[in-house]
């Protein structure tokens, strides 16, 4: 095998998959693993593990990978990520690890992620990610949210030996992971089983609770961590925006991936027959993948302002929506939906690109000229914002203007005893990065109260 080439991840056909929301990825037979693995070179400066947020120890665990002893792989990465599995399966690494892997500048760089979802997935899969406890030591902690990095938290916290409760406003656990992330992506017993785990160590989940005030906990608790995520979706602001049919993408999201798994299908009833979905992220990749898996759907299209290559999203999951017959229609913006009570219509500005904008990209810019097309359903998939009630009902706790906890680089908000950490404090970010500030916060709070 040609050094250059990577070992293909089996993954089921588009035509095939998207009949139903069963995993496609398939993943590594274990020579596969063991061929993938023996690609990396091992470089004395491992670009790859300072690209990793986390700073995964990714030669040595591929090492291990190499020598057939998934045991000790499994060790190395566990040892920075609580959520491995997760990670491997989730994470942008073609922006990250991949993207500084040496083989990818001639060739196809080490399929590191591919690599950690196998070596986590044995592990769970045979019991060698079960985790020990310290004794208790009387102190207790409140975690709120239930998204990744309140379970990053709580995991370390709790096998210190503190006490901790989780706060979530929905009636179940895991936040994005959960509602956001589709099961053909993230297989739904990884997430359940990280869970099992908090529990079996002592971990209490409070459900249906919205905290909205930190006085009664700051009472009850030795510390509080706010994981509550950035959970605000934007809006377009344009006329029409509040006709029947159009969905923000949390909404849609939840609808549908909430929904019971029967014969591998989920149904939201209420989508109708064309769906246009406004991004260009990997949450508007998410539901148009979603929405072209329901039985009475017919035509997917994503409409974005710029063209495909200023796309946020992973070239991955992109190419993933392609496969399963996702239409793509870019340098359109809506400018009006339109429909009596119901959505009919939306309007769409013809743009060109101009100089680029902060982010780097290319400007869109408006030509003046207008297309309109047929819709039952529109989904607004352009990103979140960050819950303003608990900064503003707290005197002491700094916010920004964009509502995010101000804290230092351990998670200390302005607050005493108060930590925070992932898109509350970030903004909507990445799930490897909310986990690392969840990591990162449990080890302020146990220095702080030691």
């Amino acid at each position: 095998m040609n050094m250059q080439d990577r070992v293909k991840m089996k993954v089921r056909d588009g035509d095939v998959r998207k009949e139903d929301f069963l995993p496609f990825l398939l993943g590594y037979e274990k020579e596969e693993a063991i061929l993938e693995a023996s690609r990396c070179l091992h470089c004395k400066i491992p670009r790859c593990k300072e690209a990793c947020p986390i700073h995964n120890d990714i030669p040595d665990f591929i090492k291990y990978i190499k020598d057939d002893d998934l045991e000790n792989a499994y060790h190395t990465i566990r040892l920075r990520s609580s959520l491995s599995e997760i990670c491997g399966t989730v994470c942008p690494h073609e922006d990250q690890c991949e993207g500084a892997c040496v083989l990818g500048i001639k060739g196809e760089s080490v399929a590191i992620g591919a690599l950690e979802r196998y070596v986590s997935k044995w592990a769970r899969e045979n019991g060698f990610d079960k985790e020990e406890k310290k004794e208790t030591n009387g102190k207790k902690v409140a975690c709120i949210g239930s998204g990744p990095a309140s379970l990053a938290c709580a995991l370390k916290l709790v096998k210190e030996g503190y006490s901790v409760d989780i706060y979530e406003k929905d009636g179940f656990v895991g936040g994005v992971l959960t509602w956001g992330i589709p099961s053909y992506r993230l297989e739904r017993e990884a997430i359940k089983h990280k869970i099992e785990i908090l529990k079996e160590l002592g971990v209490s989940f409070i459900l249906d609770q919205k905290v909205k005030d930190l006085t009664r906990l700051r009472e009850d608790y030795d510390a509080i961590f706010l994981g509550i995520g950035a959970p605000d979706p934007n809006h377009m602001h344009i006329n029409g925006e509040d006709l029947k049919g159009i969905y923000q993408a949390d909404t849609f999201l939840k609808a549908i991936n909430m929904a019971p798994l029967e014969n591998g299908r989920r149904h939201f009833e209420a989508c109708g027959e064309r769906v246009v979905v406004v991004g260009g992220g990997n949450v508007a990749m998410d539901a148009a993948r979603d929405a072209i898996r329901l039985p009475q759907v017919k035509e997917v299209m994503i409409v974005y302002r710029r063209t495909e290559d200023e796309m946020p999203a992973c070239k991955e999951e992109l190419e993933h929506a392609k496969e399963e017959g996702v239409i793509f229609k870019t340098l359109v913006n809506p400018i009006e939906f339109q429909g009596e009570g119901c959505l009919k219509e939306v309007v769409l500005a013809i743009n060109e690109l101009g100089k680029p904008d902060q982010s780097g990209r290319r400007r869109p810019v408006d030509t003046g000229k207008r297309m309109t097309i047929e819709a039952d359903t529109v989904v607004l998939a352009l990103g979140f914002s960050n819950d303003k009630t608990l900064g503003d009902n707290t005197d002491d706790l700094d916010i920004d203007k964009w509502g995010c906890f101000i804290v230092d680089d351990m998670g200390r908000t302005s607050a005493k005893v108060v930590y925070a950490g992932g898109d509350a404090t970030s903004g909507a970010s990445t799930v490897v990065k909310a986990m690392d500030a969840g990591q990162k916060a449990a080890r302020a709070i146990i220095e702080d109260l030691s």
